[in-house]
């Protein structure tokens, strides 16, 4: 009994070593956030709308993809807004909100950010793909003046797993696709700040923070033969643009201090129990 006591703290403590791993992440209820002067509390999600990126596509002298492709991507989600906690735990409801004024949108900006197909289906044109980690540059930003200026809040990096899917390459303007990315914090710029309600719910460091952002995609203007890429000209590309909408919620990395007191605790476990097989 022991030996097995002892194993399983050994294994807490590995897990506190490791909490930065994408599957040890906590969504997070009713978090507070603090952009262009105010603050904005109770936030369940984010609602994204109106996303578009250019992305070009590396292809084979035929002009299809193939796995192992490259593409690169630029574009914005130009509308940011949050959805109520109305029941911490229980899900968020209702329709989006506006921010607390006078901060009237927020959108990210992204450049650079760069992946390989994963898989063609050369019958159906369907392709999936996933992102390069820590490519890019991703930022979020804030306007309080109707859009006229815009003001980076935070930068953000790629993390895996991150990738997608369109139904179909090659097909036209409403082929749908789906994304899932994560996204970890690694600056708050000019006094952006997040604060995350309830007990035991800090965080350390901005970037034990991140985004799991989820997007239905539609294809809008369709990929056509471009030449040359863009990000290499040695290789053949197509260029095409995708629209996007969908959600993100805030996850956070555990503190590894509240599993590192759980090994603890069992190795002391252990200690007594082999103190008092001494004495019977």
């Amino acid at each position: 009994m022991q030996i097995k006591k002892l194993v399983t703290a050994i294994a807490l403590a590995s897990a506190a070593a490791m909490a930065p791993a994408a599957h040890a992440m906590v969504v997070q209820d009713g978090w507070t956030m603090s952009a262009a002067g105010t603050t904005t509390n109770n936030i369940g999600h984010l609602g994204l709308n109106g996303g578009e990126a250019t992305v070009h596509q590396q292809v084979g002298p035929g002009g299809t993809p193939f796995v192992g492709a490259k593409f690169e991507e630029f574009g914005q989600i130009f509308n940011i807004n949050y959805v109520l906690e109305n029941v911490p735990g229980f899900g968020d409801f209702g329709f989006p909100q506006n921010f607390a004024q006078p901060l009237d949108g927020m959108r990210f900006v992204f450049t650079g950010l760069s992946g390989v197909v994963t898989a063609y289906n050369a019958v159906t044109g369907a392709i999936n793909y996933t992102f390069n980690q820590g490519i890019g540059s991703i930022k979020l930003q804030a306007t309080s003046d109707n859009a006229m200026t815009w003001v980076d809040m935070a930068t953000m990096s790629m993390r895996g797993p991150s990738g997608g899917d369109l139904s179909d390459f090659f097909g036209q303007a409403q082929t749908l696709g789906q994304s899932t990315l994560l996204l970890q914090f690694d600056t708050f710029l000019n006094g952006f700040q997040l604060d995350l309600a309830g007990p035991g719910l800090g965080y350390n460091s901005v970037t034990d923070l991140f985004l799991q952002v989820q997007t239905t995609n539609k294809i809008s203007n369709p990929f056509t033969f471009a030449g040359a890429c863009v990000f290499d000209n040695s290789l053949l590309c197509s260029t095409g643009k995708v629209t996007s909408d969908g959600s993100a919620d805030a996850l956070k990395v555990p503190e590894p201090s509240s599993v590192a007191l759980m090994a603890l605790g069992l190795l002391g476990l252990g200690a007594i129990t082999r103190r008092r097989a001494k004495y019977f």
